[in-house]
């Protein structure tokens, strides 16, 4: 028994060996193989393929098979993965909206970073960490995952919504903010006026740059290189480059510099073209992202410090969601938008890495303690999809159990501000759930017949905007019963749901056929199978944008209303 147990182990050895052996070139074919089989048992059981990637990483690294030892040329390549993602964040984002929300990013985040932190120290001494590692601790809790966000709301088409680019502006503001921790730590000196100084002009240098480029020299270059897609492609490639040396050079993250280098070309027409020729690369960059996050984790010291690992992760995924959905509530954002705030960013960041990599270098942290700290990033990013998708039940939820001061108080008074209500009850009368694209050119043609309607929509911004116009609005989730009484939705003639999520909009379908039979629902999904779902929920028109477009909506409401029914 004793030699065939020598002989397997002597196998196994001679097995690492010949991968650690291999070239990196080999090491990134491994990965991809093990990445793309893992990939697809994934698929088969319905689970999230960054769930699929990290599993992938931690067979291959030190605490799996041990095929991967050296592991700095991985980390080199992740860490193109979040460049490219966040360049093609700054491709399709709208600077002028995120502009616009920029200092309830800034506020938010300031206060939801100060209170995390503290709480994330405090507990951390509470269970026996000295005080230097609950600093690192606590900056581990306070900050949050500018890649596993960003490709989420990539994948799930939201990067544009409201909450989407509160979370955007709030991550670009941590990201900032590690950068000035970072000579903190090194020096051990306070943060002094002067060196929020240096990064404040070195920031504004670098935006500086890119909107000099983007008014007189790169449509120019873009409009010539539009000639060929390769010289597009490559063109693209080279600004995200360009801008990545220019912060790196500044003293900022490569991810920094990589958003500002996708913004700098964001408001020519080539935007989605070349977001649509990086996507292939992007994906492939973030695959190693996901896998390197595996390859660091160690499972031996989350069994040894189990009651710390959990303790943890509950301030991270529970206390840290809800700090963020309060402080989103009380600005007045609604409990739907709050909510998906503080959820998605309920994770650790990537740049906990860096610091944590720093405090080791320093001695300010030992190498268990470093080992928990990175355990704790990997696990709570793993579980951010399992998160996303109970997103609505963590919003009914938070919902009841607000204050009752929270929901009429506080929210009221910013909807005073915005909304603009009928003088007299609605009936006979139509419902625009969603005011987005498609919405708010329904909205247009509704005005020029001077039709009898009303908008429910939970983005402040546009209903701020529709009731300067004149439109009657109410600031509301879709899926709240007391606003579908309140919008007469049974006694409306027809409604038109535009709202991205088809959750909501099946919700909001069952409920009005339940109650009033006769309304006539037009809708818009994302899929076939999205549209199969309002179907069988009693919609009787689903428009799907890929395949028809808004004016397929109008020539039906103008069928409906040829019919005499308007």
């Amino acid at each position: 028994m004793g030699s065939f147990l020598d002989i397997v182990t002597a196998g196994f050895a001679a097995f690492q060996h010949m991968f650690s052996g291999m070239d990196p070139l080999l090491h990134i074919g491994l990965i991809l193989i093990i990445a793309t089989f893992i990939a697809y048992l994934a698929k088969i059981f319905r689970q999230p393929l960054i769930v699929a990637y990290v599993l992938a990483g931690i067979l291959i690294g030190p605490m799996g098979f041990g095929l991967i030892k050296n592991t700095s040329e991985i980390t080199a390549l992740a860490e193109l993965g979040i460049a490219f993602l966040l360049f093609t964040v700054g491709l399709e984002l709208d600077f002028q909206k995120l502009r616009n929300v920029g200092a309830v990013s800034v506020g938010g985040g300031i206060i939801q970073v100060v209170l995390t932190f503290v709480l994330g120290f405090f507990v951390s001494e509470w269970l026996g960490f000295n005080s230097t590692t609950s600093v690192y601790i606590g900056l581990l809790v306070a900050f949050s995952s500018t890649m596993i966000v960003t490709k989420f709301l990539v994948d799930r088409n939201e990067i544009n919504t409201l909450h989407s680019r509160i979370m955007l502006g709030i991550l670009l503001l941590q990201d900032i903010m590690v950068i000035m921790i970072l000579p903190v730590l090194t020096t051990q000196t306070a943060l002094s006026l002067e060196i929020l100084a240096t990064i404040f002009i070195k920031g504004f240098g670098l935006f500086s740059i890119a909107v000099v480029l983007n008014r007189f020299v790169f449509k120019r270059i873009l409009d010539y290189a539009a000639e060929t897609y390769e010289i597009l492609f490559m063109t693209a490639i080279s600004i995200c480059f360009l801008f990545i040396g220019l912060a790196v050079a500044l003293g900022f993250p490569v991810s920094i510099g990589a958003f500002i280098g996708g913004l700098a070309i964001a408001s020519f027409p080539y935007n989605l073209e070349i977001e649509g020729e990086i996507h292939s690369l992007r994906d492939f960059f973030a695959v190693i992202f996901f896998v390197s996050l595996g390859m660091s984790i160690n499972l031996m010291v989350v069994y040894n410090m189990f009651f710390e690992f959990l303790v943890i992760l509950f301030v991270i995924l529970l206390i840290k969601p809800l700090i963020l959905s309060i402080i989103y509530l009380l600005l007045g954002y609604g409990g739907r938008n709050a909510s998906r705030i503080g959820l998605g960013l309920a994770q650790a960041s990537e740049f906990s890495f860096i610091l944590a990599t720093q405090g080791l270098l320093l001695g300010h942290l030992n190498t268990q303690n470093y080992s928990f700290i990175l355990s704790i990033v990997v696990i709570s990013m793993v579980t951010t999809p399992y998160f996303m998708q109970f997103r609505n039940n963590f919003y009914r939820f938070f919902s009841n159990i607000q204050p009752s001061f929270l929901k009429k108080k506080i929210t009221s008074k910013r909807v005073q501000k915005i909304e603009k209500h009928p003088k007299k009850s609605l009936e006979n009368h139509i419902i625009i759930f969603g005011a987005h694209r498609m919405g708010g050119r329904i909205i247009e043609y509704l005005k020029k017949k001077k039709k009898n309607f009303i908008v429910v929509e939970n983005n402040p911004e546009i209903v701020k905007r529709l009731s300067n116009e004149g439109v009657y609005c109410k600031y509301a989730d879709a899926d709240n019963e007391d606003i579908l009484r309140v919008v007469g939705l049974y006694k409306a003639n027809l409604a038109v749901i535009t709202v991205p999520n088809n959750e909501i909009a099946c919700f909001v379908t069952r409920r009005a056929k339940r109650f009033n039979p006769v309304i006539k629902i037009f809708a818009r999904a994302h899929s076939v199978q999205e549209a199969e779902n309002l179907y069988n929920c009693g919609a009787d028109f689903v428009v799907v944008p890929e395949f028809e477009s808004s004016e397929k909506i109008i020539q039906r409401i103008e069928d409906f209303f040829q019919k005499g029914t308007g």
